[in-house]
């Protein structure tokens, strides 16, 4: 009977079939307090730079606590400040029950946008910049279609395991507990944020 495939060894025939580059990295370590135990931290980082592609990341450690103990998605710098922080995700049930807090949100001014998504941000200036686009927003709108569990964010998650993003402002399209697996899915979050990315080039 054949063995199931770890995450590593899927997204490594994934690279390999769509030559790219690929960087990963496994290893176990104790941890410390009264009860040590083995954990694991692991990351895959796929990348074609000749074809400026955003950095498809994917990472594991399981001492970590919130959004960075484990995500999966693409990476791109952007010129924002460091102290930026924006997160938009969909809207669902709940938000659209309003069951939870009814505190102000950012707003676009758009309609369509504004009633499919939740923006948190701590600067309205650089929110401004990056949603006043209708073809962005249509992008983004176009991307959460692709899965439920797909947020954007810009400098919630510390990407410094990538050379080229340490210490940079990011832009992320990931989701979190998970890896992303399905090569179909993959392939097309590569086209739509490879457009998202071009056109945030071209307006800053």
């Amino acid at each position: 009977m054949e063995e199931e495939k770890t995450a590593i060894q899927e997204l490594k025939e994934f690279a390999k079939k769509t030559k790219r580059d690929i960087d990963c990295d496994e290893k176990t370590y104790v941890a410390s307090g009264i009860n040590p135990r083995h954990l694991v931290k692991q990351h895959v980082i796929i990348s074609n730079l000749a074809d400026n592609e955003a950095y498809f990341v994917s990472y594991c450690d399981m001492a970590a606590v919130g959004d960075s103990a484990m995500y999966s998605g693409f990476f791109f710098p952007i010129e924002f400040p460091s102290s930026t922080l924006i997160k938009v995700r969909q809207k669902n049930i709940l938000d659209k029950m309003k069951l939870f807090s009814k505190k102000l949100r950012f707003k676009t001014q758009s309609r369509k946008f504004d009633s499919k998504v939740i923006i948190e941000e701590n600067d309205e200036r650089f929110s401004g910049k990056l949603f006043y686009s209708q073809t962005l927003q249509s992008l983004i709108l176009e991307i959460f279609k692709l899965d439920p569990r797909l947020k954007l964010c810009v400098n919630h998650i510390d990407t410094g395991i990538v050379p080229d993003l340490k210490n940079k402002s990011t832009l992320g399209i990931y989701i979190t507990e998970q890896w992303l697996l399905d090569e179909q899915l993959i392939k097309k979050l590569y086209v739509l944020v490879g457009k998202l990315k071009k056109k945030i080039q071209i307006d800053h």
